[in-house]
Parts: C-alpha cells; structure tokens; sequence
C-alpha cells in the first residue's frame, strides 16, 4: 500500500512545487510524508474547497485544529489551508482530476 501512496502522492507533490499560486505544506518527496497534503494559496483554504467540490474533488478546508504549526510555517490559521488526502483505493485517474481541477481554480 506505502508504495502505491508515494506513486499516487508524487506528481500532487511535483505540481504543488512548479505553481506560484500555491505552496505546499511539509516535504516536497512522497517517501518522506505521509498520504495527506496540505496547501496554503492566496485563496482561503474554506473557499478551495467549496470550489473544488463541483468539480467532482472531496477536500477539506480551514486551519484543522493546527493553529500554531500553520503559524509556524507563516499561514494566517484564520486563512487556514486545503487538505487533500490519498488512500489505498485512490487511482491515478483521480489524482490527475484534482490537478486539473486546482488549475482551474487557482
């Protein structure tokens, strides 16, 4: 199962890196983290999520009862983040649907 998470984490990981318009929480290589991401963009993380819920992507939105590490690493709490995660029955398909669908939102 690990192995399937780091397969299907990378390529979230790789595009979160490459955008100007989004910063990824944490470490940019799937082997070193576990199977959630967490991203801070200019939008808040309550409005990505409401946005991204048409588009066929369950994800979550707010600062998640981690008030100080989002502060820590200069999120406002209040602005909060967007928090996707990944499990032993998600495809590639659907992370390649969530990509496309941050792009059209971001």
């Amino acid at each position: 199962m690990r192995a399937h998470e780091v397969k299907l984490l990378q390529p979230l990981l790789d595009y979160a890196k490459a955008k100007n318009s989004v910063r990824l929480l944490g470490p940019d290589q799937a082997k070193a983290r576990a199977p959630t991401v967490a991203l801070a963009s200019q939008i808040a993380g309550e409005d990505l999520a409401r946005w991204l819920a048409p588009l066929g992507i369950m994800a979550g939105g707010g600062d998640f009862y981690a008030v100080r590490a989002l502060a820590a690493q200069g999120v406002d709490p209040s602005h909060g983040g967007l928090r996707v995660s990944f499990t032993h029955y998600t495809s590639e398909e659907e992370v390649t649907k969530l990509i496309e669908a941050l792009d059209q939102v971001l």
